[in-house]
């Protein structure tokens, strides 16, 4: 897709702090650490939070966008201001938290929605949503897609027997995303760890604790893009047989995020997954299913597992999920033969299609109201 450079695009992102990818390669290019693998150029090839949004302007451009890039800093000021000076005819919407609080993600989507500024991604009732996963369970398995068993507990003690669940059990923070809060202490094998780690999750996270039978088997992430004919990409998978015994084969905070833990290089990405015709129907179905029923918009990455005998089981949803070139969404777009740029474009080209529908909207009601 191209489109003309009059069209300006905000890609507008919320970064605090210290980013210690960056910290990781300074000290990388000084000596002073060294890769699990032993090859440092594994850690020298982890890019930056500044990285992966320069990529998408970069791209978006390269597209015949007007794009730049806004960090709001936690700051609603900064956030006003990348909206109104200059206001931009869409914005590319990479905030996932606000204030330090990844429940606020919804209100600023909102905003966008009060200043009638079209955005990229889902609207704040499905961010609302999927950011609470109790909620977002209580849907599913209202809908029979099918979920974990599981329970809330939202304070001690743990109940005697919750909900007749089967060890192993997995417990997670119930709002938190992006695997915190989950490593291999997470899946427990009796009730004396059940409760030491329901426990922690209540002290240190301050939330409920999601309690879920482990579905012991295989790691999928399901895609889907577009919206009044959404596509399932290709189904990736993230194949654990490297892993050492003593590692379950789960996507922990420390796989995802930790370059210097073994894990974090164990991994590796299948894509497309190697399933039988008869298990890929189902677990794309399951996917458009999920996708429609909760209301996502433009992108976004179900989770899944397969249980010993195939069967899918929806574990998260992730709307506007990660965008890192070659990596989860980007490389099911890529292997259903989007590049980079296109499938920025066409969620840019999403997000204009509903800003231009609500304009003409308004501007019909405007002509109803005229005096004949």
């Amino acid at each position: 897709m191209s489109c003309s450079k009059q069209v300006s695009v905000a890609v507008i992102h919320n970064f605090t702090g210290v980013d210690e990818y960056q910290v990781l390669r300074r000290r990388v290019r000084a000596g002073s650490v060294d890769s699990p693998t032993g090859n440092l150029k594994d850690l020298e090839r982890i890019t930056t939070v500044r990285e992966d949004v320069e990529a998408i302007v970069v791209a978006l451009r390269e597209k015949g966008f007007n794009a730049r890039s806004v960090n709001i800093k936690d700051d609603f000021d900064r956030l006003l201001g990348a909206l109104t000076s200059p206001r931009p005819d869409v914005v590319f919407n990479l905030v996932e938290y606000f204030n330090d609080d990844a429940r606020q993600e919804d209100r600023v989507a909102a905003l966008y929605d009060l200043l009638r500024i079209p955005y990229t991604g889902s609207p704040p009732m499905t961010l609302a949503i999927c950011q609470r996963k109790g909620l977002t369970k209580h849907i599913l398995r209202g809908l029979r897609i099918p979920i974990p068993r599981y329970v809330l507990v939202k304070r001690k003690p743990v109940p005697p027997k919750p909900s007749g669940l089967t060890y192993p059990l997995i417990v997670k923070p119930a709002w938190e995303d992006a695997s915190a809060g989950v490593d291999e202490a997470a899946v427990v094998e009796d009730r004396t760890r059940l409760e030491e780690r329901v426990h922690m999750i209540l002290k240190d996270y301050r939330q409920p604790a999601l309690v879920e039978e482990f579905i012991d088997g295989r790691e999928l992430g399901v895609s889907v893009i577009g919206n009044s004919n959404p596509k399932v990409l290709p189904v990736e998978e993230m194949d654990f047989s490297s892993l050492p015994p003593q590692y379950r084969g789960i996507i922990s905070f420390e796989s995802k995020w930790d370059p210097l833990h073994e894990v974090f290089h164990m991994g590796e990405l299948v894509c497309p997954a190697k399933l039988s015709r008869p298990v890929m129907r189902k677990v794309r179905d399951i996917a458009l299913r999920t996708y429609q029923a909760l209301g996502c918009r433009d992108y976004a990455r179900i989770d899944m597992r397969l249980d010993r005998s195939d069967r899918p089981f929806v574990l998260e949803v992730n709307p506007n999920p990660d965008l890192t070139a070659g990596v989860a969404f980007m490389a099911s777009a890529q292997a259903s033969g989007f590049s980079f740029a296109d499938t920025l474009a066409l969620i840019v080209g999403e997000a204009l299609k509903r800003g231009e529908a609500a304009a003409a909207s308004a501007a019909a009601i405007g002509d109803k109201k005229e005096p004949g």
